[in-house]
C-alpha cells in the first residue's frame, strides 16, 4: 500500500502541538502538551494541553473549514469535558479553552454549543498556522472525505439471494 491509510489522523495530531504552541504564543501561557486532570471523585480527563502553573486546559481542533455532524458532537463533547472540570471543586479558577486552526471552524459552533460553552466559561480561540502545516491539513482533509461507492451488479445478485 502506498501512502497513508485514508483515514489516518496523524496530520491533525500533528498540528495539535503546532496549535498548542500557537496558543501559548498568543496567550502568553507556557503549556504541556498533552495531559490529564484528576477530578475530586477519581475521574480522569485526558486534554490536549494544560498550562505548567495547571491554571489553563486545552483541546485543539485542527478542522480546517466548517465543521460538519460529527464534528460538532467532538465539539460539544470537549465543552462538556471541560464544563465537568470547571464544576470540580479543585478546578473551579481553570481557564477551559478550546483552540481552533481555522476561524470557519470555530464560527461553525452555535446554538445550544455556543451557548453551554458561554454559561460553562469555556473560551474558544482561533490561532493562525503555518501555511505548509494548513495545506497539509487540506490535503489529508480532502483524503478523508468519506464517500458512499456504489456496489458492483454482482453484489446487488448477492443481496437479492438473502
Amino acid at each position: 500500500m502506498t501512502g497513508p491509510h485514508p483515514s489516518d489522523s496523524s496530520v491533525q495530531r500533528g498540528a495539535e502541538s503546532a496549535i498548542v504552541a500557537a496558543l501559548s504564543e498568543k496567550l502568553r501561557i507556557p503549556f504541556d502538551a498533552g495531559g490529564a486532570l484528576t477530578l475530586s471523585n477519581g475521574a480522569r480527563i485526558h486534554l490536549d494541553a494544560v498550562s505548567e502553573d495547571g491554571g489553563a486546559a486545552v483541546e485543539a481542533y485542527a478542522r480546517q473549514g466548517r465543521l460538519k455532524g460529527g464534528q460538532l458532537k467532538k465539539i460539544a463533547q470537549d465543552v462538556l469535558k471541560l464544563a465537568m472540570l470547571r464544576q470540580d471543586p479543585d478546578y473551579t479558577d481553570v481557564r477551559a479553552i478550546i483552540a481552533f486552526a481555522s476561524d470557519e471552524a470555530r464560527q461553525s459552533i452555535t446554538g445550544w454549543v455556543q451557548h453551554a460553552a458561554d454559561v460553562f466559561g469555556v473560551e474558544f480561540h482561533v490561532v493562525d498556522l503555518d501555511p505548509a502545516l494548513r495545506a497539509q491539513l487540506l490535503t489529508t482533509q480532502e483524503r478523508q472525505k468519506m464517500v458512499n461507492v456504489p456496489l458492483p451488479e454482482a453484489a446487488d445478485d448477492v443481496l437479492l439471494q438473502e
